[in-house]
């Protein structure tokens, strides 16, 4: 997938530019970047805090010639890809939480946001990378880290940007190639928490049990003490006990 790369400096939100491209008929590989975001967001409204140049901020438009309901298949594409690169071009010892959070050490430092454009067959992954934070809010502190504060070494965002869109782009082609069932092997293998216990907090009920794994699409997979196996589509929050 060939990527083109449109830059800015301060935007509300990538996502929404690359929206508001794909409508237009932005080609499969538009990649939105910037410095800063005003009004950056996560999954179910949450806020994504960034400083201005010490992330990797971009979307990424995709068109892939699969049903609409499986796009949901990208958010373990596009975490899976920044995880890897994360371990294996920056040194950082990442894992992955379901369902699009990548973590060190059990604190955040980069999450996945796909919106798809039913009308045009498109979909919108938004990737946030804490890189070149010396510190972070109080708020924060200690729930998030970023490359510089695990390694101690800070690099050019712009070249770093560059290299997580190629990573995306090649793992991209190997899931259209290799289909789910690949990458969601692959992904379990650095899956966080898997086989602890933990709480998961629904829309209207909270489950406590083991996470046992995914289902074959990618829900998240949940036994109880009495051995009941929940299957768990989405969740407002996942934390171990």
């Amino acid at each position: 997938m060939r990527i083109e790369t449109y830059r800015y400096d301060t935007v509300d939100s990538t996502n929404n530019i690359a929206l508001q491209m794909a409508r237009k008929g932005a080609p499969e590989g538009t990649c939105i970047t910037a410095r800063r975001q005003l009004k950056g967001r996560g999954r179910r409204g949450r806020v994504w805090f960034d400083s201005a140049g010490e992330s990797v901020l971009m979307s990424i438009v995709f068109r892939p010639k699969i049903p609409l309901d499986r796009f949901h298949e990208l958010s373990f594409v596009v975490s899976f890809a920044v995880a890897e690169h994360l371990r294996t071009c920056f040194g950082v010892e990442a894992v992955l939480k379901w369902p699009n959070d990548v973590l060190v050490r059990g604190m955040k430092i980069a999450g996945v946001l796909i919106e798809i454009e039913h009308a045009t067959g498109a979909a919108i992954a938004g990737v946030g990378i804490n890189i070149n934070q010396r510190e972070l809010p109080p708020s924060l502190a200690q729930r998030a880290t970023s490359v510089l504060l695990e390694t101690s070494v800070e690099h050019d965002i712009t070249r770093a940007t560059e290299t997580f869109a190629r990573a995306i782009a090649d793992e991209y082609e190997r899931y259209i190639e290799s289909g789910f069932k690949d990458i969601r092997a692959r992904w379990l293998n650095n899956m966080w928490g898997l086989g602890k216990w933990a709480e998961v907090r629904l829309e209207s009920e909270t489950l406590v049990g083991m996470i046992a794994g995914l289902d074959k699409n990618g829900a998240l997979l949940l036994r109880d003490g009495a051995g009941t196996v929940h299957t768990i589509h989405a969740a407002d929050v996942v934390m171990l006990r």
